[in-house]
């Protein structure tokens, strides 16, 4: 072997003990980068937070710097617990920020600024609000404790209507939910002699009956017309039995008069002796006689059995 091909040989391994040093430089170069960069906490953002000493020095120009005075020789900026405000009207105007040219002026120009945005601003509210006036309707409110304290005596025609049909269908229960009747009938005790629908109107008056349900007089518990209903009274005319029509009825005869006991009655003892009281009574003012719904004369008999039969009606 000669000397030159072992000085190439040589420069050969040489080359490549190099190369393979710098390889192995490069990669050990990155890897303690990327460990670095793991090593770097992150805020909530995302944004890697540097420590202190590894952040760069700020520029001499991007410093803010105070008068600098005989007090102040170097310019710093000294603030305390009892002031911890800036005054810009102390600074220069070419000092201060860099690249900002804030001055006094400036700043009373921003200022003025912004007191006329806010009174365009209000300006505005104030047609916005002036606008909904006219279309927003009036709302009338009320003291609560007044209401409270106030006493209503105005009538009300609906609910009026509606409390007087509660009372009709309970005073008149036996009437509407009538399943058969115990009938007595008055007639005059002369022939040809019919009875006087004005004289009649006295007598029904006299005895508490009043014009209600179905075009008929009826009697209740209580002579004004409150409580349950006892029994009711009808008309016989030409036609047979009949209603009564108040507009006919003081120019009006009529052949006689039907009185009827509704059962089944929740008081039927009380609702029939009233009728036959009654029945009694009237037929001695017209001078008239009390049948039974066959025809008979009232008497202790026939008025016994119908009383049973109201009684016992419906057990």
């Amino acid at each position: 072997m000669s000397i030159t091909q072992l000085i190439l040989i040589i420069l050969a391994v040489v080359a490549i003990v190099w190369g393979i040093y710098t390889l192995l430089k490069s990669i050990r170069q990155k890897n303690q980068d990327v460990l670095a960069t793991d090593a770097i906490e992150h805020d909530k953002d995302g944004l890697p937070i540097i420590p202190r000493h590894q952040r760069p020095e700020p520029e001499e120009s991007q410093l803010f710097k105070a008068e600098i005075t005989s007090d102040n020789p170097k310019g710093e900026v000294q603030l305390s617990a009892d002031d911890t405000e800036l005054h810009l009207d102390n600074y220069p105007a070419n000092g201060g920020f860099a690249n900002a040219n804030v001055t006094k002026s400036a700043n009373d120009k921003l200022l003025a600024e912004t007191h006329t945005f806010v009174e365009n601003e209000n300006d505005a509210f104030s047609m916005l609000a002036n606008a909904t006036e006219t279309i927003t309707p009036v709302v009338h409110t009320f003291d609560e404790n007044q209401l409270k304290n106030d006493s209503f005596t105005d009538n009300s025609p609906i609910l009026d209507t509606h409390i007087q049909a509660q009372i009709d269908e309970e005073q008149n229960s036996p009437l509407n939910n009538a399943i058969q009747n115990i009938n007595i009938s008055i007639f005059p005790n002369q022939q040809f002699v019919d009875i006087k629908g004005d004289y009649l109107l006295e007598l029904i008056d006299k005895y508490g009956l009043k014009f209600g349900a179905m075009n008929m007089f009826h009697r209740y518990e209580n002579k004004d017309g409150t409580g349950l209903l006892w029994f009711s009274l009808m008309m016989i005319d030409n036609e047979g039995i009949s209603p009564f029509d108040l507009n006919r009825l003081p120019t009006q005869t009529m052949k006689g008069l039907v009185l009827f006991l509704s059962l089944p009655h929740p008081r039927p003892v009380q609702g029939f002796d009233s009728m036959m009281s009654i029945a009694g009574l009237l037929a001695n003012d017209l001078n008239a006689t009390v049948y039974d719904d066959t025809g008979e004369p009232i008497n202790k008999e026939n008025t016994q059995a119908m009383r049973e039969l109201a009684i016992n009606f419906g057990r």
